[in-house]
């Protein structure tokens, strides 16, 4: 053995002194790389080298390493210029570091030694843990409180890991990229692991709330590739709330309101209710309650909700309490009446308190009326009554009457009257005006006008220019009698045992502060009709009635009634269809002939009468000759005849009626 070795090394030389001789340097083929190894694994640390003519030796960490077999064994063959180093059974504590390649010089005197750049031959570890840092110290509860809308800062540490992990960051499934690039330090001892550190810069939204932050720590020497910290949020956030809104028909003392102010916060808020206009806290609770609400509770609430991070946006909700309307009035109306003045205007005002707001109908009693009258034209719906040139049929009491809608029902509610009393000229009634009245002879009568005026008038009655005062005894004017309507009279005039010569005009007058009117009245005199007179005009009437009653029984009695014709008469068709009359009509005049009679007649002296045939006892035979004369007939001679026939003409034709009457 001991010369095998020998001879090698003689022949490595005598290779080496050739290259020398030939001037060929040495050179590096290929160097040793970064490379990774587990545990107990195996690696190669590769050098291959060109023209070799030297020695090759390697070294760990600037320190030679000797070829050992089952620990370092060459890869290849030196003598080749396969310098390759394998590391057996690596082991972290000594075979972790950096590996340099070095051949000597070819000669003693060559300068072409050679020196590869370090490789590290990495001999992996996985990190023995990974951990979430907040504000700088380690949170051992497995909860990150964090604050929401700002920049929180977040660090993952990963220790002992050989080669450094690759760290990620996770919000529940979703990966995070940080702002930050991956750190790496080495650790002092033997373990020649890696404290890597992962920063992360990242604003929370309060929707991140009780979500999984991981830092996954990936490395190969893991049996499951992956290594992860992991802690749940706790954001904090300001409050947000919201408020539920109050029902639009809420009436008094039948309800109950119940209003919700629900905050959405972290930590949890504390909920401040307030009524608009009052510095005053109505409420702590989130729900606002109304037992059988009343008006005083109506009103603008606000909810606010705080904790330690701030306070919420202010929310109102308007809460309406409905009633009917009360307190109806009409403005400025006291005992006392409102005046006025005829021609002028008057303004009435009617306030009430209710809610919703109420609509106004204006009503008047006037004239002593019961009912109170509905005054729409004047007054329209409005909470003003303005009533424009005024007149004393105006007076009267006036009433506002106010009403509103609460979940489908009407309310109402009336003022107490406004009493309206005008001043003014007087003013006649007119149909008292002008008017003509007609008294007969000898009766009494009584002249009378219907007036207003205020303040109190002064009247007078004149025939033409004669005035006529009390105590003559023929004319009495009567003292004034008030009428119902305020501030209205009724003026009257006696006359006893009217005369022919008391006909005429007479006229009114009356006066006060304010002005004058008058009125005309024409009186007739009727003279009474004598009883004579009406004892004649009664007998005429009754014998004319008497006359037409004998008449009509005369009528009847006599066959003369014209309606018989209906059951006696058929249709003159039948005659001309049974051939039994041949006639015409020729200049005016109808024939009629058969093989023993011949009659010829003007057709106009034939009337309906005078072709019935009478229905007597004589057998058949015809009308008297005296008959005939009294109608103006010519004289027939009557042949007997099986069944006479009968011609009936009207307006200048035949009838063609063919009735066969027996005789």
């Amino acid at each position: 053995m001991k010369f095998k070795g020998f001879f090698a090394m003689l022949a490595f030389a005598l290779n080496c002194d050739a290259l020398s001789l030939r001037g060929i340097k040495q050179s590096f083929e290929k160097q040793a790389t970064e490379t990774e190894v587990n545990p107990g694994g195996t690696a190669v640390m590769d050098c291959k080298v060109i023209n070799k003519g030297g020695s090759c030796v390697w070294q760990k960490d600037r320190r030679l390493i000797g070829i050992y077999p089952g620990k370092y064994e060459w890869s290849g063959d030196p003598e080749q210029g396969d310098c390759s180093l394998k590391v057996l059974s690596a082991r972290a504590d000594l075979d972790d570091g950096l590996w340099e390649c070095q051949v000597t010089a070819s000669t003693f005197d060559s300068v072409d030694y050679l020196n590869s750049e370090p490789a590290r031959l990495i001999v992996r570890a996985p990190p023995s843990s990974v951990e979430i840092y907040y504000n700088s110290s380690k949170d051992s509860t497995a909860i990150v409180t964090v604050n929401s809308e700002t920049k929180n800062r977040i660090k993952c540490i990963s220790e002992e890991g050989n080669p450094p992990p690759s760290l990620l960051w996770f919000l529940g499934n979703q990966q995070i990229d940080s702002a930050y690039d991956q750190s790496d330090d080495p650790l002092d001892g033997l373990s020649k692991g890696w404290r890597s550190i992962l920063e992360l810069d990242y604003t929370f939204r309060k929707d991140d709330n009780g979500k999984m932050l991981r830092c996954v720590a990936n490395h190969e020497a893991l049996t499951e590739k992956t290594l992860e910290a992991k802690a749940m949020l706790n954001v904090q956030y300001v409050p947000t709330i919201s408020i539920s809104q109050a029902p639009d028909d809420i009436e008094e003392a039948n309800d109950s309101v119940f209003v919700t102010c629900v905050a959405d916060a972290n930590p949890p808020a504390t909920i401040i209710w307030r009524k608009l206009g009052s510095p005053e806290i109505v409420s702590i609770q989130d729900k606002l309650e109304f037992i059988q609400i009343n008006r005083t509770n109506s009103g603008t609430y606000t909810c606010e909700a705080k904790n330690e991070l701030g306070a919420s946006e202010v929310i109102q909700v308007e809460i309406t309490v409905k009633y009917p309307p009360n307190d109806v009035k009409i403005e400025g109306v006291t005992n006392a009446p409102v005046t006025g003045v005829v021609g002028g205007s008057v303004r009435l005002e009617c306030r009430a308190d209710s809610v919703p707001k109420p609509h106004f109908s204006w009503f008047r009693k006037t004239d002593g009326q019961k009912e109170a009258i509905l005054i729409g034209e004047k007054a329209g719906m409005g909470e003003y009554l303005v009533l424009n040139n005024v007149s004393y049929r105006d007076q009267g009491e006036y009433f506002c009457e106010a009403s509103n809608k609460i979940k489908g029902n009407i309310r109402k509610a009336r003022s107490k009257p406004a009493i309206l009393r005008l001043s003014g000229p007087p003013e006649i009634g007119p149909r008292f005006s002008e008017r003509t009245i007609t008294v007969e002879l000898g009766k009494d009568t009584t002249i009378h006008v219907e007036f207003c005026a205020e303040p109190a008038p002064h009247h007078l009655w004149r025939m033409g220019s004669t005035v006529i005062t009390e105590g003559n005894g023929k004319f009495t004017p009567l003292a004034l009698v008030p009428t119902r309507r305020p501030s209205c009279y009724e003026a009257k005039l006696a006359i006893q045992r009217v005369e022919l010569e008391d006909a005429g005009t007479y006229e009114f007058h009356v006066d006060n502060s304010r002005g004058s009117a008058h009125a005309t009245i024409s009186l007739r005199v009727a003279e009474p009709v004598p009883l004579t007179a009406v004892v004649a005009v009664i007998t005429g009437c009754l014998v004319f009635l008497i006359l037409i009653t004998l008449c009509l029984l005369y009528a009847f009695r006599s066959d003369r009634w014209c309606f018989r014709v209906k059951d006696e008469l058929k249709s003159s068709a039948d005659l001309l269809d049974n051939g039994k009359l041949n006639g015409h009509m020729k200049n005016g005049y109808v024939s009629a002939s058969s093989s023993q009679s011949s009659v010829k007649s003007k057709a106009s002296d034939l009337r309906y009468s005078d072709l019935q045939l009478p229905k007597s006892s004589n057998n058949g035979s015809m009308r008297s000759k005296a008959d005939q004369v009294a109608h103006g007939l010519p004289s027939v001679t009557a042949i007997p005849s099986p069944k006479p026939e009968i011609i009936h003409i009207t307006n200048g034709s035949i009838s063609n009626l063919k009735d066969k009457v027996d005789v």
